[in-house]
């Protein structure tokens, strides 16, 4: 065959109507393009969820805590009196930032002696970190130079001089739970995760479309008995793979392990239950073994991003909010890194019984497609076929 002919005959191949190759070759691009920019559409990290509190509870820290307020940077979700309550609201993660401003606040200021606000500030995700450093320093500098401004005027100092004499008001970090930013800390448990679960996709998705070409054997056999009998293997070993690799990164990359191991096994075998219910789902609607692992792999593909593993989910729209709720990851690795880096995640159970009854819940869908299929099948009512 010439050249020629070769080049014409792919071409034919590509943009064939019964099946438009090229559709794919170009609709996937498009569709990721979209998918993805809505997740990141904000552009930078806005009203993340800030506690504060105001130990002098002057006219000078009030001003302090309506500039945080006014920033559309935090979300202020409370203000409190006591230590105890910041340090509480921020080990639920009900605030990733806490800014507290000393005793004495407004008094030290008068007399010209420097007061420090404390900036902690939630590290599990470093996006937290690097948006509460650069913006707090803005506001900081801000309210530092009026201040100081002011308070020199008013000693007849000119303006510029003044501006330039003092800054009476310093900028404290706290960094907690990945207190060096460590992007090995920040990142490695969730892209391992994502890589279990295409290892599970790889291993499970054909396991029940492939039962279809060797229905004879399974005579007698109830569909329910078929599918669990495939599911708890796979699920022990895919349990047994999780463990594998947190023990891996723990050892070699120095990821803390500060979790309960108990929670962390607990959460583990929800997210492998759900995806291989997912993966079992995918290969019993499918026609062939190819597709039930392509018509998956195009559906976990975007899960890694709107996962909240790198861009946190109070910061998307509400779309890529709404899509991430289909994603497995999203229950996942987020609690995983907080268990790993904190020792605690609020999200824990929460988390497990939506993985857990997604699983169920995918598990029942497939054994009745199965079994629908299954008789069609065995039993073809166009030809008359008898039991």
């Amino acid at each position: 065959m010439r050249f020629k002919e070769i080049i014409l005959l792919e071409l034919r191949a590509l943009f064939c109507p019964k099946s438009p190759t090229v559709l794919l070759l170009f609709g996937i691009p498009i569709l990721y393009s979209f998918l993805f920019g809505c997740a990141y559409s904000g552009n930078v990290v806005k009203y993340v969820p800030t506690v504060i509190y105001d130990q002098d509870q002057t006219a000078a820290s009030r001003t302090l805590t309506q500039a945080y307020i006014d920033s559309e940077r935090y979300d202020v979700v409370a203000q409190v009196t006591t230590q105890e309550e910041m340090e509480q609201l921020l080990h639920e993660s009900k605030a990733l930032v806490a800014v507290s401003i000393p005793p004495k606040f407004a008094q030290n200021i008068k007399l010209g002696i420097a007061s420090e606000i404390l900036i902690v500030t939630n590290s599990t995700n470093n996006m937290f970190a690097n948006t509460v450093i650069s913006s707090s320093q803005e506001i900081i500098q801000t309210f530092s130079a009026a201040t100081g401004q002011k308070l020199l005027e008013a000693l007849n100092q000119m303006p510029v001089p003044a501006l330039r004499s003092a800054a009476p008001v310093k900028l404290g970090i706290r960094i907690i739970n990945n207190p060096t930013t460590s992007y090995t800390n920040f990142m490695l448990a969730g892209l391992v995760a994502n890589g279990l679960q295409i290892a599970i996709l790889l291993v499970a998705g054909t396991l029940i479309a492939k039962e279809y070409s060797h229905l004879p054997r399974w005579q007698g056999t109830s569909s329910a008995a078929i599918v669990s009998g495939k599911l708890l293997p796979c699920w022990l070993c895919a349990i047994g793979a999780f463990i594998t690799y947190l023990v891996i990164i723990n050892l070699f990359f120095g990821v803390p392990f500060r979790g309960n191991a108990v929670s962390i096994l607990l959460l583990g075998s929800a997210f492998t239950f759900l995806v291989i219910n997912l993966c079992f789902f995918f290969s019993a609607i499918s026609g062939n073994e190819v597709s039930a692992l392509q018509v998956p792999l195009l559906y976990i593909m975007p899960g890694l991003l709107y996962s909240g593993l790198s861009w946190p989910l109070f910061a998307m729209n509400g779309f890529a909010q709404a899509f991430s709720a289909l994603m497995p990851l999203t229950y996942m690795v987020d609690t995983l890194r907080d268990l790993l880096l904190a020792g605690y995640s609020p999200t824990l159970l929460k988390n497990v019984l939506i993985m857990f009854a997604g699983g169920s819940g995918l598990n029942l869908i497939t054994i009745f497609v199965f079994t629908k299929r299954r008789k069609k099948l065995q039993f073809p009512a166009a030809k008359g076929v008898p039991a």
